[in-house]
């Protein structure tokens, strides 16, 4: 497991992988459902929340991220954008994401 503060993406297969760098600021994985109302929360084995997010959630989340660019804190931009990057690659059905920052 790297040591790289940031969002994970949980994959059954190969572990989790760094989706996204932490380089500070007020926002987090949970104003995903909470300011765009996509994914749901879950909870992993161990107690920690996820988000999980289908890939129709995944581009609805890039159409949202560019057009409310300039209304929302640029960490949870890039957060958005990092994660349909992300998701771009992979041909998994749903992503489940967990943060530790």
């Amino acid at each position: 497991m790297t040591t790289e503060t940031g969002v994970r993406c949980l994959q059954p297969d190969t572990g989790d992988r760094l989706v996204h760098r932490w380089e500070g600021g007020d926002y987090g994985l949970e104003d995903i459902p909470d300011l765009f109302q996509l994914g749901r929360i879950a909870t992993q084995p161990g107690g920690a929340e996820s988000i999980v997010l289908s890939v129709r959630d995944v581009h609805e989340l890039k159409t949202l991220a560019d057009a409310y660019s300039f209304d929302f804190e640029s960490g949870l931009i890039q957060l958005c954008l990092d994660i349909h990057r992300f998701a771009n690659e992979r041909a998994e059905t749903e992503f489940v994401l967990v943060q530790d920052f």
